[in-house]
């Protein structure tokens, strides 16, 4: 859910697969930070009620347009992501579908993307995730584009002292349970489109394989 630090003047949006519910959850209980919107109202709004970026809410009419706050985001190394991506739609996301009241049946494509997790292996996913030719690509684009701070979910204690002046506990939580070494995943060729794809990403936050 994206959050209201008042006392920061702080937007905050969660980002799938990017450490976003160790951060809400931090915020909330060490700081009193509030949601912008519940599930209900997210529902009413045609929003993501957890994920909804901050262009989102403003359409939805959930945020002001001028509402001056920072906006904060997180990310996450792109060759991890991938990785745990497909782990967790296989192992966790798949028992989802047998649930009339899910949020993939909400969310455009949510199902078929799930479909394709379970029916493919991890090079052939990745490369209909990535697309071929290979498009450049971000984790996340709407949040990360419109954030005016972005932390990284591998340093997210180290980048809220360091870009936004906050000293706050940052247990992890809702961690899927894989093998931690992702690049035993990759063959030459996936490292290589998700390289192409994701450069501006790799370059920008400092992220390598």
């Amino acid at each position: 859910m994206a959050l209201l630090d008042r006392c920061a003047g702080l937007l905050v949006t969660a980002a799938p697969g990017t450490g976003s519910t160790a951060l809400i959850d931090a915020l909330v209980s060490q700081r009193g930070a509030t949601e912008v919107v519940g599930r209900e109202q997210a529902r009413e709004l045609g929003v993501d009620a957890k994920h909804a970026t901050v262009r989102q809410l403003v359409d939805a009419g959930a945020v002001d347009a001028g509402h001056g706050m920072r906006i904060v985001t997180t990310t996450r190394n792109p060759f991890d992501f991938y990785v745990a991506e497909h782990t967790r739609t296989r192992t966790r996301w798949v028992h989802e579908l047998r649930r009339p009241d899910s949020w993939v049946h909400d969310v455009p494509g949510a199902v078929d993307r799930i479909v394709d997790a379970v029916t493919l292996d991890f090079d052939a996913w990745l490369e209909r995730a990535v697309g071929t030719p290979v498009r450049p690509s971000r984790i996340n684009r709407g949040h990360v584009v419109e954030a005016d701070v972005v932390l990284r979910m591998e340093h997210l204690e180290a980048d809220l002292a360091e870009h936004l002046g906050l000293e706050l506990a940052v247990p992890r939580t809702n961690v899927t349970d894989r093998e931690r070494a992702y690049w035993r995943s990759y063959s030459v060729t996936s490292r290589r489109l998700v390289a192409e794809a994701h450069a501006e990403d790799l370059e920008r936050f400092g992220y390598c394989f």
